[in-house]
C-alpha cells in the first residue's frame, strides 16, 4: 500500500477555504487504495492524534488555544510554531514510515518540505497567500519570501496553483512548470433550491468566506447600503466570523443600516448549504483570492455571482454573473439594483452558475490529485 504525507496548516473548525479544500480531499481520499498520514494544527497546547478514517491519520501539533471567533485567523507566531512542531513530528514519523511522496498544502508548511527533501519528494499546492504579490500588506517581507519561495518550488517535484491567475502570479516569482488543479465544490450537498422556497425578502450574500480585510467586506457593506436605500425589501447574510467582524458591525451601525444586515455567525457546513440557496445574489469584492470556495459553494446553488476580477473569478464567471471593480462601493451597489430589477436575467445566471459548478466537483479534483501523487 503506497504511504502519503499530507501537511496542512488548517483544518476545520480552523481557517477557512485552505481548510475546507484540504478536508473535503481527505473525504475523496478515506476510500482510496492509499494510506495517508496528515500533520495539522491543534486547538489545544498539546499534540493530538485521531483516526479519520481506516486509512487516514491525523496528527495535531499544538499552535496555542485559539478562540472561536479568531479560528479563521492565522498570526505569524502560529505559523512559526506549527513549522517547529511540524518539523518535529515528521522527524519522529521517518523514524517508523517511509512515504511516497508528500503534499504540502499552503503556507507555511512547503518550507518543511524542502527541508526533508532528501527524505520524501515533496509536491507544493499553491493557495494564494503563499504566493508573493498576493497580499500587498506583505510586499515588505518580499526580499526575503521571493528568494525562499523559489527555493521552495524548485526542489518540488510539482508545483500545483489552484486557479489560472494564482499560477501567473507564481510565474513572476519563479520560471518553473506549474500545472493548475481547481478547487471544488459538494454539488450533492451545495444545490439549489425551488424560486417559491427562497425566502421571501431579497437576500445579498458572501457566503462562507472568512471576515478577513483581504475579502474586502467593507465594499460589500457599503455598496449594499447604496442597493438598500432604493429597495428597502432587502437584507445582506453575512456568514461566519473573522478579525473584521467588529469592524464590518461597527460600519453597519455607521450607515445604520443594523436592522438590514444580518451577522448570522458560523455556521456547519451542513447548515451552510441550507441557507446558501435561500439567498438570491452572491457578492465577494475581494482584493487577493486563490480560487474562492465561497464562491464555488454559491454557483452550485444556483445563485448569479458579483466579484472582483482576482483568484479564479474570471474562470468562474462566463454569463453568470458580472465582474467588478476592487473597492468599488457604486459598482457592487449598480450591479445589485441590476439583478434585483432584471428577475428573468437573475434566474438565467444562476442556473449558469449551476452548470459552471457542475465541472468542479470534489471527485473530479480528488482523481487529479491522485494522479499528481502517484
Amino acid at each position: 500500500m503506497k504511504h502519503f504525507l499530507f501537511v496542512v496548516f488548517e483544518l476545520p473548525p480552523l481557517g477557512g477555504g485552505v481548510g475546507r479544500a484540504a478536508s473535503a480531499l481527505l473525504n475523496q481520499w478515506q476510500h482510496s487504495s492509499f494510506k495517508i498520514d496528515v500533520i495539522t494544527s491543534s486547538l489545544t497546547n498539546s499534540y493530538e492524534q485521531e483516526r479519520f478514517s481506516d486509512n487516514i491519520t491525523i496528527y495535531k501539533v499544538p499552535i496555542g488555544q485559539k478562540p472561536p471567533h479568531l479560528q479563521q485567523v492565522q498570526t505569524p507566531k502560529q505559523m512559526f510554531l506549527f513549522t517547529f512542531f511540524s518539523f518535529k513530528q515528521i522527524k519522529m514519523l521517518l523514524k517508523h514510515n517511509q512515504y511516497e511522496k508528500a503534499l504540502y498544502f499552503g503556507y507555511p508548511s512547503a518550507l518543511i518540505g524542502r527541508l526533508f527533501r532528501s527524505k520524501v519528494p515533496y509536491v507544493v499546492s499553491l493557495r494564494g497567500v503563499d504566493v508573493p504579490g498576493y497580499n500587498p500588506k506583505f510586499d515588505r517581507f518580499y526580499w526575503l519570501y521571493k528568494p525562499l519561495s523559489c527555493w521552495i518550488w524548485r526542489g518540488a517535484k510539482a508545483v500545483i496553483a489552484n486557479s489560472e491567475w494564482l499560477k501567473n502570479l507564481a510565474l513572476q516569482t519563479a520560471k518553473l512548470p506549474i500545472e493548475v488543479i481547481p478547487n471544488g465544490v459538494e454539488t450533492k450537498l451545495f444545490k439549489p433550491v425551488a424560486e417559491n422556497k427562497k425566502f421571501d425578502i431579497f437576500a445579498v450574500t458572501a457566503g462562507g468566506t472568512v471576515m478577513g480585510s483581504k475579502k474586502g467586506l467593507r465594499y460589500l457593506v457599503e455598496g449594499f447600503a447604496q442597493f438598500h436605500q432604493q429597495h428597502p425589501q432587502t437584507q445582506l447574510r453575512l456568514f461566519g466570523t473573522g478579525d473584521e467582524e467588529e469592524s464590518l458591525r461597527q460600519l453597519v451601525d455607521k450607515l445604520q443600516i443594523k436592522e438590514a444586515v444580518k451577522f448570522v455567525g458560523q455556521v456547519s457546513h451542513d447548515e451552510l448549504a441550507q441557507q446558501l440557496p435561500r439567498c438570491h445574489v452572491f457578492c465577494l469584492p475581494s482584493l487577493a483570492e486563490g480560487m474562492s470556495n465561497a464562491m464555488l459553494e454559491a454557483a452550485a446553488c444556483g445563485l448569479p455571482i458579483i466579484a472582483t476580477n482576482v483568484g479564479g473569478a474570471a474562470e468562474l464567471i462566463d454569463g453568470n454573473g458580472v465582474i467588478i471593480k476592487q473597492k468599488s462601493a457604486s459598482d457592487i451597489a449598480d450591479s445589485l439594483v441590476r439583478i434585483y430589477n432584471d428577475n428573468q436575467l437573475r434566474v438565467k445566471m444562476g442556473a449558469e452558475s449551476r452548470e459552471k459548478a457542475a465541472q468542479f466537483g470534489w471527485e473530479e479534483v480528488g482523481r487529479e490529485w491522485v494522479r499528481v501523487l502517484e
